[in-house]
């Protein structure tokens, strides 16, 4: 006799069917032909917040737009968490609606200021409660339909400004500027080049580092020949400065003092890598002119900098080229620029005052990181764009290529290998102020700048 099964059984049974059937009556409606408010909000939020990590932005002030906008747009409370490639956003609807979360991955790209700046001023206007929520979506649309960039010759150009601005730094000559230029431009354009074709950091970095270390061998041994005046060396020193200037070593600390602790290690991670790459490079590109008779100082001849004027006229070269790298505006180069020159003149001014390189780098930095966060609104050019520029020229590049050519070359037993390590933990030091510095001075500014808007707000309405 055939056994009956359970009703319980036939209904499970049927429900199971009826999800997976594709008949047209069971199709699901498209869920973008019927988005609510709440959600188009969410998807907004979202969508600025993957933009804004992408491009290197810390996580803090992400969270802090992303929240801003949801507060506006949505009347539940909305939770929003950032784990460097992933970011969530969470809101819970109450018993009688089931919790809504998104999460997107992000894909880390290169920082363009221009794009940046226009979507930190979308999520101040929206905070200000100044677009309806139709409004936002559209303007939304139009930053990202097309953003604003510089072509790749202009970028590739940036480039090689950086490595000429170095080098007018240490009072090269206008030939070894010129070379260097050449030579910062061609690295840059194979960097990107790396970069579209999918390489890992690493390797691009520490291809890059091979390509630089071999062209500046090779204009030596030209020289050679020439009769020229060729420091080989100030060469691979203003590659090193191309390389490491991109490096967000101001954002990774940052990360870590708000307290977002895996994205800030994420973001160590990555910069440690880079570096890595680099010094690999460096270390197979002296291996490589060795083979080929090709030979120059592994420390320089104490190289010094220039006079004071050229000094500055280097840091701001060096400050504008790398904001224009990454598609800034005209202004914001002299922004930039003059912010650069500032903060050199800082340090050195500290220096004057018996503090040693590491204490006067972290001085400038925190003042930079300060100037920056309280004059960014007002210049409408991102904090992030200014404090990054500012900081390149303090960038340790000889002391971290005389380190890590001493501890390369002497082994452990050497009379030289100590001072060789001891340079090295100058230069990590330095940078580590330099970040550090730069992060003090945001955070201080932070408030001050609110204070003084608020105070602003309460003068304008009493008036």
């Amino acid at each position: 006799m055939k056994k009956k099964v359970p009703k319980f059984i036939e209904q499970s049974l049927a429900r199971v069917a009826n999800l997976y059937s594709f008949e047209p009556e069971h199709h699901l409606e498209k869920i973008d032909e019927s988005l609510t408010p709440n959600m188009r909000a969410l998807r907004l939020a979202m969508a600025i917040a993957e933009q804004l990590l992408s491009m290197g932005v810390v996580a803090r002030d992400v969270v802090r737009m992303a929240q801003g906008i949801t507060r506006t747009y949505c009347r539940r409370p909305v939770h929003v968490d950032v784990s460097y490639t992933l970011v969530t956003i969470s809101q819970d609807r109450g018993v009688s609606h089931e919790p809504l979360t998104m999460a997107r991955v992000i894909v880390p790209d290169d920082p363009n200021y221009q794009l940046i700046q226009a979507l930190q001023l979308l999520a101040l206007d929206i905070r200000r409660k100044q677009l309806s929520l139709e409004e936002a979506e559209e303007r939304l649309q139009q930053i990202l339909k097309k953003p604003t960039e510089h072509s790749r010759l202009v970028v590739y150009a940036a480039g090689g400004l950086v490595s000429a601005g170095s080098v007018i730094l240490y009072g090269g000559s206008l030939l070894m500027a010129s070379i260097a230029f050449l030579l910062g431009f061609s690295a840059t354009g194979l960097l990107r080049w790396l970069g579209r074709i999918g390489a890992p950091l690493f390797y691009s970095q520490a291809l890059v580092a091979i390509f630089v270390t071999l062209v500046a061998a090779g204009a030596a041994w030209c020289s050679n020949y020439l009769g020229l005046s060729v420091n080989a060396t100030l060469l691979v020193i203003s590659g090193i400065v191309l390389l490491v200037a991109g490096l967000m070593f101001v954002g990774a600390f940052q990360d870590a003092i708000d307290e977002y602790y895996m994205t800030a290690n994420a973001r160590l991670l990555k910069v440690v890598m880079a570096t890595g790459g680099v010094i690999a490079g460096v270390m197979v590109g002296l291996y490589i002119a060795t083979k080929f008779g090709v030979t120059f100082p592994a420390t320089p001849d104490r190289l010094t900098l220039a006079d004071k004027h050229t000094q500055y006229l280097g840091a701001g070269i060096i400050a504008a080229a790398f904001v224009l790298r990454n598609h800034s505006r005209f202004f914001g180069m002299i922004i930039s620029a003059l912010i650069a020159i500032f903060g050199w003149w800082i340090s050195r001014l500290a220096m004057s005052f018996g503090f040693d390189i590491v204490t006067a780098s972290g001085i400038a930095a925190a003042v930079i990181g300060l100037v920056a966060v309280m004059t960014s609104r007002l210049w409408k050019f991102p904090s992030l764009a200014i404090i990054a520029a500012g900081i390149v020229p303090l960038v340790p590049g000889l002391s971290l290529y005389n380190g890590l050519m001493g501890v390369v070359l002497y082994p452990p037993n050497s009379v030289n290998f100590l001072p060789a390590l001891a340079i090295l933990a100058r230069a990590i030091l330095i940078g580590v102020a330099v970040a550090i510095g730069a992060s003090f001075g945001n955070i201080v500014g932070r408030p001050i700048r609110r204070q003084f808007i608020n105070l602003f707000r309460r003068n304008t309405q009493i008036s």
